[in-house]
């Protein structure tokens, strides 16, 4: 089972996927943390250009490569987790924090740094989340056990068949 948590920069995915995946045996996969070797894979594909950043291959198939070569189910997480990648299904839930809370969250990880080239996330996020039926979770004054919680009742029953 593959259980994907997203949202943008600061909303808490890493902690809270982090400690999802303890709790229940599962493994944790951070798309953010494959980025160089997805961006190596797709080079050698002819998909991309090494060093030329990021990229706008697509990463979905390697991701899903990787998880399920996996013994276990996994709680997949990172920036680029977006709902046109994941998908909006029971085993997706969306952490959104408002444009406020997330600087305000930014600040917190890097006092006085330049936070613009993360906030894009919220956009898209938010612009792909419009008119679905996907479960969001508003993160704003949440403690991580808060959303944590909030996280585990959106799995809910999904979490009930993995123990």
């Amino acid at each position: 089972m593959i259980f994907w948590v997203g949202g943008p920069a600061g909303a808490g995915k890493t902690t809270v996927s982090q400690l999802l995946a303890r709790k229940y045996g599962f493994h944790w996969y951070s798309v953010d943390a494959h980025a160089f070797d997805h961006e190596e894979r797709a080079a050698a594909a002819g998909l991309h250009v090494l060093g030329t950043g990021p990229g706008d291959f697509d990463r979905r198939p390697m991701i899903i490569e990787d998880i399920q070569a996996l013994p276990v189910s996994v709680v997949v997480e990172g920036a680029f987790v977006t709902p046109a990648m994941a998908g909006v299904a029971e085993n997706a839930v969306w952490l959104m924090p408002s444009k406020d809370e997330q600087l305000a969250r930014l600040e917190g990880r890097n006092p006085g740094g330049d936070h613009n080239g993360l906030v894009w996330g919220w956009e898209l996020v938010r612009s792909q989340l419009e008119g679905t039926g996907a479960h969001v979770i508003v993160v704003d004054g949440q403690t991580v056990e808060q959303t944590l919680k909030a996280v585990e009742q959106s799995f809910g029953a999904l979490l009930g068949s993995e123990g």
